[in-house]
């Protein structure tokens, strides 16, 4: 029996960077970088994927510390010279202020069920970005909280206990395959993959369009 609902925020909430790391691959082009514009994005997520996975136990970070030091390699790789600092600046900027998805604020409004956050964000950008919201989930918990990041299992497993539930009480919907989907499927959870972008789907993968589609589902389980 479904108790509750879990979350990732950023890209399932409220809305990824996208245009942030457009902008950002603008800056590195205008500092000389050898790669094509197209290739930045990519590249970070690349770079801060690999960041985000070395990063847990004695070797934890927090991703306002990590955001330089991608930064930086990337510019090395491509020979660009750019404002490590400054772009670190507006990223954290952006999880400040990032808006809320009219389909997740109508979830929000209507589930009825009670619905928690676990997210691979700092905890003050965080409260920050929900305070703006008026956002009050049961419950957060955070990489920062866990000092481990998604996909591992180790930060869903704490996050459930943190909310007081067990891994077949909760559902988790995420707009990541690999962090979200996976993850939480490695822990135990049912979840559902918020495929934004509409991607290719593995087999056997639970999916919808939008997190307000989740509620859709939830009511023709007779779940809600």
């Amino acid at each position: 029996m479904i108790r509750a609902v879990i979350l990732d925020f950023y890209g399932t909430v409220v809305q990824e960077s996208y245009e942030l790391l457009d902008a950002i691959a603008d800056v590195f082009v205008a500092g000389g970088a050898s790669c094509p514009r197209s290739e930045v994005p990519a590249m970070w997520w690349r770079e801060f994927r690999a960041a985000c996975d070395a990063a847990h136990g004695d070797a934890f970070c927090l991703q306002r510390e990590l955001y330089p030091r991608v930064l930086k390699r990337m510019a090395a790789r491509c020979g660009a010279k750019i404002d490590e600092e400054r772009l670190t600046g507006e990223i954290v900027r952006f999880s400040r202020n990032a808006g809320i998805f009219e389909d997740a604020a109508r979830f929000l409004r209507e589930c009825p069920l009670p619905w928690y956050v676990l997210s691979n964000i700092d905890n003050a950008e965080l409260a920050a970005v929900l305070s703006r919201h008026r956002l009050t989930p049961c419950g957060v918990f955070t990489s920062e909280d866990a000092r481990e990041y998604k996909p591992r299992a180790g930060i869903f497993e704490k996050g459930l206990r943190a909310f007081g539930l067990r891994a077949d009480e909760a559902l988790y919907a995420g707009d990541s395959y690999r962090n979200d989907y996976c993850g939480a499927r490695g822990a135990g959870m049912r979840a559902v993959w918020l495929n934004r972008l509409n991607e290719p789907v593995p087999e056997g993968t639970e999916t919808e369009p939008d997190l307000y589609s989740v509620l859709v589902r939830l009511r023709s389980e007779g779940a809600v």
